[in-house]
């Protein structure tokens, strides 16, 4: 490609994108009710608005029948038949699929009926590794999507997976016959659970293992990990204000919204500044916020570089030195308009551990009153300086259990990345 075409690219998916960032914070503002076809409807309408598209529709999958279940469409009034086959292959790579001439049956698999159709785009939507459904847009005109386009609604996407999940998950709860406290309990703990990390992932060069041990009252705790192009690799830290359900859907929208941004903007500044902006557009409560470390590692380097958007603070643990705290960054998110935040780095070394946790940890408290606090938290690590990133993440644990006792705790969360 000539460096003007890769210009003009460039420059094509940055305007894409920005018209899809202006309508994130709209769609997170406005899309806060859990009644699921509400949101749905709302979803389309500002599909209408970002997109070229005189058929669009919405197919929900369900988990039970591993079936294409539900579908909403109201750029007009009958039903939009699905093309099997662009579903399929969408739901199956998890990566939008294109189709610039859909008169194609066999290859597109879409029924007679929609022979006034002449382009499709199919993007998936998921949560947790786990197929939600996609969003369907199609032109009469031949070659009206690009993968810029698709890029584009992946972001919208994403961000769409987790209030769907949270109207669904509202949906089952309002089946039950619990309390309206005990519903938003199970909620609340499903949704946390969806969020973290079943297991650390595969670093070169380096242990990382990880834990999170939710609290009877669940707070809004987030542990996510992000692979990216290059050998690098993202790892995000995070705490929303409050406990319960409202703490558990802001946590959902700011993993998508974060995830989002990350993905396709590698300035982690940049991303904060944004994910800040967002938040304080989009919270529909006061006082909600929160605090965030991400750190990306380029793992032929060693290179680690960070943001600390007032979170507590990482430490990196090397043998002979004085203890480092990853500080660098700003402020909490969703409180500042405007907000500036900065970045460090540092180059890892052999024997070096890095310790990310949340305040569940550094704030356990005794029935004395007295806090587990960063000096603690290291004499733990440097006592088990010779063994694996797990067996430190599992002594982490265990040392703040038996400080804190019987005594009400937070929802714990630990990440441990080790250079043997």
């Amino acid at each position: 490609m000539s460096e003007s075409r890769a210009t003009d690219s460039i420059a094509n998916l940055d305007a894409k994108t920005a018209r899809w960032d202006q309508l994130l914070p709209e769609f997170t503002a406005s899309s806060e009710s859990v009644d699921l076809i509400a949101l749905l409807q709302q979803m389309l309408r500002l599909l209408q608005k970002a997109a070229p598209a005189d058929s669009a529709g919405i197919f929900l999958f369900d988990e039970e029948t591993h079936t294409v279940q539900g579908q909403v469409t109201d750029l007009f009034d009958r039903e939009l038949n699905v093309c099997q086959g662009g579903l399929q292959d969408a739901l199956r790579r998890n990566a939008p699929y294109l189709i610039s001439d859909i008169t194609d049956r066999r290859r597109a698999g879409c029924p007679p009926e929609e022979e006034r159709f002449r382009s499709q785009m199919v993007v998936p939507f998921r949560l947790a590794a786990r197929a939600r459904g996609a969003l369907i847009l199609r032109s009469k005109e031949l070659n009206a999507y690009t993968e810029d386009d698709g890029e584009a609604l992946a972001r919208f996407a994403l961000v769409s997976s987790a209030r769907i999940e949270n109207a669904l998950l509202r949906q089952k709860m309002l089946r039950f016959g619990e309390s309206e406290v005990e519903r938003d309990m199970i909620m609340a703990q499903e949704i946390m659970a969806r969020l973290i990390p079943r297991e650390a992932p595969h670093v070169p060069g380096f242990e990382v293992a990880s834990a999170y041990i939710p609290a009877k009252v669940v707070g809004g705790d987030l542990l996510n990990f992000v692979t990216l192009p290059d050998d690098h690799y993202g790892f995000l830290v995070a705490d929303a204000s409050g406990n319960g359900v409202p703490a558990a859907l802001l946590m959902t929208s700011f993993r998508a919204m974060f995830r989002g941004l990350i993905i396709n903007n590698f300035n982690i500044r940049s991303v904060f500044h944004k994910a800040n902006n967002q938040l304080l557009e989009s919270t529909a409560l006061p006082n909600q916020f929160v605090s965030a470390f991400y750190g990306q590692l380029d793992a032929v380097t060693r290179r680690l570089i960070y943001v600390n958007g007032g979170h507590v603070p990482p430490l990196l643990i090397r043998p002979g030195q004085p203890v480092r705290k990853l500080e660098m960054g700003g402020p909490v998110l969703g409180i500042v308009p405007g907000a500036s935040y900065h970045e460090d780095s540092v180059v890892l070394q052999p024997k070096d551990i890095l310790v990310c946790f949340s305040d569940g940890l550094s704030e356990a408290e005794n029935a004395a009153g007295e806090l587990f606090d960063g000096q603690q938290i290291q004499q733990v690590v440097e006592a088990h300086q010779s063994s694996s990133a797990e067996e430190i993440c599992r002594a982490l644990q265990e040392a703040a259990s038996r400080f804190a006792g019987d005594s009400p705790r937070d929802d714990l969360t630990i990440c441990v990345l080790r250079f043997p």
